[in-house]
């Protein structure tokens, strides 16, 4: 017996906030170029963390540029937090994607690495 809905052998996800979260993390985990013919699809969020001259807010703009201009949101309302903590070996930031839309709302924090988008 499954845990989750299947038709076909097809995954079937509840609420488009589902299918919105998975698409997040799709395109944040993907890197510019790794898709063939989508040249400008995917993010290098680790560049961020590196430059000193780039501040929250406009990290915060570029993320959600990125996710309005390539996932369908559904009517839903995005907002993006961006915020840095000293790791041991390197910086670490930590991006939170909140989607609301009425009185429902969800959120998730992502934490950004060198070379890696953790979930």
């Amino acid at each position: 017996m499954n845990d989750f809905d299947s038709q076909e052998g097809a995954v079937i996800l509840d609420q488009d906030v589902d299918l919105i979260m998975q698409q997040v993390e799709i395109a944040l985990d993907t890197r510019n170029g790794e898709v063939l013919g989508g040249y400008e699809y995917g993010t290098r969020l680790d560049v961020y963390l590196y430059n000193p001259n780039i501040g929250n807010q406009t990290i915060e703009d570029a993320v959600y540029d990125y996710l309005t201009s390539n996932i369908e949101l559904f009517g839903w309302q995005l907002d993006v937090k961006v915020e840095f903590m000293v790791g041991t070996n390197n910086d670490i930031m930590l991006l939170q994607i909140t989607f609301s839309k009425n009185t429902d709302s969800y959120s998730k924090i992502y934490k950004v690495t060198e070379g890696s988008v953790e979930f």
